[in-house]
């Protein structure tokens, strides 16, 4: 039978002058140590699975959104019939000197990413995509141009450095030029280790003074970062804006 049931307890009833009777509910128990550790466990595991979630939001669905828009701005970049115009089609572009523009054949046949002054996160790391370290050489000069990229968030530019393998090459395009560098090397390193951007790495096995080479920095692993992976390149051959792109990237033109 559904419905209230009375006390059969004569200490859970409160009898009124009146006659009115008053049925106490009964107390909870109190929470035995195997109980309490179960809703410990039940709390640790919601807080994971939302954590689980914010990681998955910010490693897939935000940082896919962001890429695109970073790429989308690298491709429209300059326009016109002069595509080497530096132009800023966006007022986070007026923040920053963008000076190049990166291709990377093994992150994408689309993939480009537009290269900036300075390492600071905005505008340059966060809505640009890539930045150049002061003071290191620019592209196609000797020493060593080094430029750094998120890995994981904010596009995750770099997101597949990792990948770079013997017979890569990675173009950079800027207003006269196009420099082309092939990859050398990849290690893992401390973030206080900044001997890796010298002008002659010192851990880059056969650098040598003289020699025209370039950095790809980012934090390691993603979304971890306690470490840095770095990758040297060496530059393997100059092409003339006017001459157009190097055929194997094979822009169509743009």
């Amino acid at each position: 039978m559904f419905g209230l049931q009375k006390s059969t307890n004569p200490s859970d009833v409160t009898e009124l002058p009146d006659g009115t009777r008053i049925i106490w509910a009964p107390l909870p128990k109190k929470r035995t140590g195997r109980q309490a550790l179960l809703a410990v466990g039940e709390t640790a595991i919601t807080l994971g699975l939302i954590l689980a979630l914010f990681v998955g939001y910010k490693a897939f669905l935000q940082d896919s959104l962001v890429a695109d828009t970073q790429n989308q701005k690298a491709q429209g970049f300059g326009g016109g019939a002069d595509q080497h115009k530096l132009r800023f089609p966006s007022q986070v572009h007026k923040q920053a000197q963008i000076f190049g523009r990166m291709y990377v054949p093994r992150f994408g046949s689309k993939w480009t990413r537009l290269i900036a002054e300075g390492t600071r996160w905005h505008p340059v790391l966060n809505e640009i995509g890539i930045g150049h370290y002061v003071g290191t050489s620019m592209p196609g000069e000797v020493g060593n141009f080094a430029v750094a990229a998120h890995r994981g968030g904010f596009g995750g530019a770099f997101k597949e450095i990792h990948r770079l393998v013997a017979g890569d090459k990675v173009y950079v395009e800027t207003r006269n030029y196009w420099y082309v560098y092939k990859y050398l090397q990849t290690k893992i390193v401390d973030p206080t280790d900044t001997s890796v951007i010298d002008r002659v790495p010192l851990e880059l096995t056969g650098s040598v003074s003289g020699g025209k080479y370039m950095t790809m920095t980012s934090c390691t692993p993603i979304f971890v970062n306690t470490h840095r992976i770095v990758v040297w390149l060496e530059l393997d051959q100059v092409i003339k804006a006017s001459d157009g792109p190097p055929r194997e990237l094979n822009l169509g033109g743009n």
